[in-house]
């Protein structure tokens, strides 16, 4: 697995710890409490006490799954989230990828016959199968470029729904009460981590890092460290500006940008082109400052803010794009009794 991954083995490890971790009995029924309230209303009609009225959610019959073959752990979220609404799965996975899904499910056989009887997987380039199972399919869920989501929307019957995660990408901000030599080597070094895990491929990958100027460690200094961190992990590319530039056009391979800034506005001036594709990002700063950045954040779309060092480990909780994860899925009947 760890070979046809495209992963180093210390990255594999860490990546399955880490989805793992949030794949627990206790977080999962988190998980359907906090989007259901009573999780009972999957097996049917439940009474809501301020209303008085009976509801049921019913999930989707067949769910087609379309994954992107950049980064693993979507598509195996993505089946968990159908099992728990008892939806049937059925996953198209990239021709890049390979095989975290299959070797997931085989495990869950192991485990549970029953329930893995339930999810199936289709040939990356069966593209027949793959309409037969958009025709059957009462939902269909698209990860991928916005091309590719253009693409599948083209495919799918107009009453059939549709819910896709496109390209968004992400980015992180330390103010400059961070900025401490006290605490430089693990700011540093948390904000190396977030780089490194998954190589840059996917959208909770920081593109840019901003630096508030200021501060007592300068932020070319701070850049410097971070990049003496990431190269125990290889070569990679470090880009440092003095000034606040365009959000770069490409956000992929081992590259990562620094930028400074000595005003906050103007960081956000560069990211409200963007708003419609942002998604996370890692801010350091001190209780008040980082509430105010956090609600700016919020308004120009960010649906995601960590600490450094977390930007790959969202919980099983997190509103992925901004909208629920399960409640989202499912369709809702409600019982009147006057």
């Amino acid at each position: 697995m760890v070979l046809q991954s495209g992963f180093t083995e210390d990255m594999s490890h860490k990546l399955l710890d880490s989805l793992f971790k949030e794949l627990t009995t206790l977080k999962l029924i988190g998980l359907l409490k906090a989007e259901f309230k009573d999780p009972l209303v999957l097996d049917g009609f439940r009474r809501d006490a301020k209303t008085s009225t009976w509801h049921r959610a019913q999930g989707p019959r067949v769910i087609t799954h379309i994954f992107s073959g950049n980064v693993p752990n979507p598509s195996i979220v993505s089946f968990v989230l159908g099992m728990l609404v008892k939806s049937k799965n059925v996953g198209k996975v990239s021709s890049k990828d390979k095989g975290f899904l299959d070797i997931y499910l085989d495990s869950l056989k192991m485990v549970d016959c029953g329930l893995a009887s339930g999810n199936s997987l289709l040939k990356a380039n069966n593209k027949k199968a793959l309409e037969r199972s958009i025709q059957a399919s009462d939902l269909v869920v698209v990860y991928g470029d916005d091309r590719t989501l253009s693409e599948v929307r083209k495919m799918i019957p107009s009453k059939t729904r549709f819910i896709g995660y496109g390209h968004r990408v992400s980015f992180g901000i330390c103010l400059k009460e961070t900025l401490t030599k006290r605490n430089l080597s693990k700011l540093a070094r948390n904000a190396a981590t977030d780089i490194w895990m998954m190589d840059q491929r996917g959208c909770l990958s920081p593109a840019v890092i901003y630096l508030e100027t200021g501060g007592e460690v300068s932020p070319l200094l701070f850049s410097q460290h971070v990049t003496k961190h990431l190269s125990r992990y290889g070569r990679w590319l470090t880009l440092y500006d003095d000034a606040v530039s365009d959000f770069p056009k490409i956000c992929e391979g081992k590259v990562i940008h620094f930028q400074a800034f000595n005003d906050i506005e103007k960081v956000y001036k560069k990211l409200k082109p963007i708003r419609l594709s942002l998604q996370s990002v890692a801010l350091e700063g001190n209780s008040v400052r980082r509430q105010g950045a956090a609600l700016r954040l919020a308004q120009l779309g960010i649906n995601r803010i960590c600490r450094a060092g977390q930007m790959q480990n969202p919980p099983i909780t997190w509103h992925h794009d901004g909208m629920p994860n399960l409640a989202s899925w499912v369709r809702w009947t409600d019982l009147e009794t006057r």
